[in-house]
């Protein structure tokens, strides 16, 4: 009778514990507001690293293949910028031979390209990939200066869908990319990313 009524007492708390935890939301669905149609956006959403739900943007550790192994994001690693010897965090992410390097932005909203194979260009404070709180259908325009203020370009980002399921994947984030108005190819984008997949699928206008 006794072990019986520990049995029964072990199975009681687990049932207990398993029904807590299946009412927990996820990290990721904690990071959204239905109510106000907000939503904190961390790193690891673009790294497809494991996110801890803490709201303090920070780079931690990435080694993510994608593009059917094609394309790979590492760091991040220190790295010292040319124009002003200032040493920086970045990521590397690497496209058949296309290499460039990612930090975060000064203000906390995104991160963005220091480097890029295919330009010599040098922009402070781009935005490549929004980060922290950002809200439903929310536009915000970025004015860059690059080579030491010898040239501007304009980034316009605004969010299409702050949370949905896009290819069984829950808490996707999709957003429309704009740079100098996007009259050259590659500057007129739509970017999906999922959690724990980076980026899942991008389209030119």
């Amino acid at each position: 009778m006794f072990n019986r009524r520990l049995s029964f007492l072990f199975i009681a708390a687990l049932l207990v514990m398993t029904s807590a935890h299946a009412a927990e939301p996820s990290k990721w669905a904690a990071g959204y507001d239905a109510a106000t149609k907000t939503r904190f956006i961390p790193i690891e959403l673009w790294t497809g690293g494991e996110w801890d739900g803490s709201r303090e943007l920070k780079l931690t550790p990435a080694n993510l293949s994608f593009g059917g192994g094609a394309k790979r994001i590492t760091g991040p690693v220190p790295w010292t910028r040319p124009s002003t010897g200032e040493t920086v965090q970045v990521y590397e992410r690497n496209n058949k031979g296309k290499k460039q390097l990612f930090t975060l932005s000064s203000r906390g909203d995104g991160l963005g390209r220091v480097f890029d194979s295919r330009y010599a260009r040098d922009c402070v404070d781009e935005v490549k990939f929004p980060l922290g709180l950002w809200k439903e259908e929310e536009t915000r325009v970025f004015d860059l200066s690059c080579n030491d203020g010898k040239l501007r370009r304009k980034i316009t980002l605004t969010i299409e869908k702050l949370d949905f399921s896009h290819d069984g994947a829950p808490h996707s984030l999709q957003f429309h990319w704009v740079v100098d108005d996007g009259k050259r190819p590659g500057t007129d984008m739509h970017y999906t990313y999922s959690p724990g997949r980076g980026l899942v699928s991008l389209d030119d206008d």
